[in-house]
C-alpha cells in the first residue's frame, strides 16, 4: 500500500563516522509517533559501502547511483518513493518524534497549502545542544518574499515537509551546483502558500565548518545563477525586486567572507592552485577584504598578492 510520508536520505558517505552519524540519523526517523512512512536511501557514489544498522525500519530502501550531488540524490529518492507527503532529511540530522505528525496535520489542516514548515532544534558536530537561540519560522504564509530577501531560511530541509504534487509540479531539485535547495525553495514559494507553525520542533540541525555551503567560491557562483532565475518573475514588482536585490547582497557578503576563509585554508593544506584562483576572485569583487587578508601578514599571502599584482602589470 502507498505510504502517507516518504522520507528521502541522500547521503554521501566517505568515513566511519559519517557513518555513525546516518545510523543516528536512522534512529531517529524510527521514533516517529507516525508509522505509516517509508525510507528511502540514495547512495550517492560513497566510497564507503552503505549498510544500514539500524533494523527498526523494515520500511526502508537503499538506492546505489553514480556522484550526482544532493540535488540528483534526492531526485531519486523521489521517483523511487510513493509517499504523499516528501520530507528531505540530511544524512547527519536528527528528525524528532512529533515531526511527521505535526507535518501532515499541519498540511491536512490546510488543504491549499503546498508544504508545511516547523521549528527547528540545532547542535555541534559531536550532538550537543547550542549556546544560541534559534529563530522560529515566520508566521506568514506567503514566504516567498522572505525567502527572497534572505530574511529567512528554510534549514535544514527536514524542518518542511512537501505534497508529492508540489515537488513534481516544480521538476524536483536542479543542477547541483551548490544553492539547489534555495533554488527549490524559491520555486515552490512562488507558487504555494506554506502553513508555518511555532511548536513542536520537528528536526534538529548539526552545524558544523567542514560543510559544502562553505565553499565560498562555487556558492557565490550558484546563487548568482539562481537569482537570475528568479528576476523575470519579479521584474517589475518594486517589493519583489527590492528584496531580490537584498537577499542577493547578503548572500554575496556571506560568501565573500567564505572565500576569505577558503584562501588560507588552502594555503594551509599546500592547495595553492585552488588558492590563487580564489584570491583572483575575492581581489576583484572585494579589494577590501582581499587588502585585509593581505596586511595579516599570513604565510603564502605575500606570494599570492606578489603573482596577482605581477599580472595585472603585465
Amino acid at each position: 500500500m502507498r505510504p502517507l510520508v516518504s522520507i528521502v536520505i541522500p547521503c554521501f558517505i566517505t568515513t566511519t563516522r559519517q557513518a555513525d552519524l546516518l545510523d543516528e540519523t536512522l534512529a531517529t526517523v524510527a521514533q516517529q509517533s507516525v508509522r505509516d512512512y517509508e525510507v528511502i536511501v540514495v547512495d550517492d557514489g560513497s566510497p564507503v559501502e552503505i549498510r544500514p544498522s539500524h533494523r527498526q525500519l523494515p520500511q526502508i530502501q537503499v538506492v546505489v547511483q553514480r556522484n550526482g550531488g544532493s540535488a540528483m540524490a534526492r531526485n531519486t529518492g523521489v521517483r523511487r518513493s510513493r509517499g504523499e507527503m516528501v520530507v528531505f532529511l540530511d544524512a547527519d540530522d536528527h528528525l524528532l518524534a512529533p515531526a511527521l505528525q505535526a507535518g501532515v496535520d499541519a498540511l491536512r489542516a490546510e488543504p491549499e497549502a503546498g508544504f508545511a514548515i516547523g521549528p527547528r532544534e540545532e547542535m555541534d558536530f559531536e550532538g550537543n545542544p547550542v549556546a544560541w537561540s534559534v529563530p522560529p519560522p515566520p508566521s506568514d504564509s506567503d514566504i516567498y518574499r522572505s525567502l527572497l530577501a534572505f530574511d529567512w531560511y528554510i534549514i535544514p530541509p527536514s524542518s518542511a515537509m512537501f505534497r508529492r504534487s508540489v515537488v513534481e509540479e516544480v521538476g524536483g531539485f536542479q543542477d547541483p551546483w551548490g544553492a539547489d535547495d534555495l533554488d527549490f525553495y524559491l520555486r515552490v514559494a512562488r507558487r504555494h502558500r506554506a502553513c508555518s507553525y511555532q511548536t513542536p520542533p520537528v528536526t534538529r540541525y548539526r552545524r558544523y565548518s567542514s560543510s559544502s555551503s562553505r565553499d565560498g567560491e562555487r556558492m557565490l557562483h550558484s546563487v548568482r545563477a539562481v537569482y537570475a532565475r528568479q528576476w523575470p518573475h519579479i521584474r517589475g514588482n518594486l517589493e519583489l525586486e527590492a528584496a531580490h536585490r537584498q537577499g542577493l547582497a547578503a548572500l554575496t557578503e556571506i560568501f565573500l567572507d567564505c572565500v576569505v576563509e577558503n584562501i588560507q585554508e588552502r594555503l594551509r593544506a599546500g592547495s595553492h592552485e585552488a588558492a590563487m584562483r580564489s584570491a583572483k576572485l575575492l581581489s576583484a569583487e572585494s579589494p577590501e577584504r582581499w587588502r585585509g587578508l593581505v596586511a595579516t601578514g599570513e604565510a603564502g599571502i605575500a606570494a599570492v598578492a606578489q603573482y596577482l599584482d605581477g599580472r595585472r602589470s603585465a
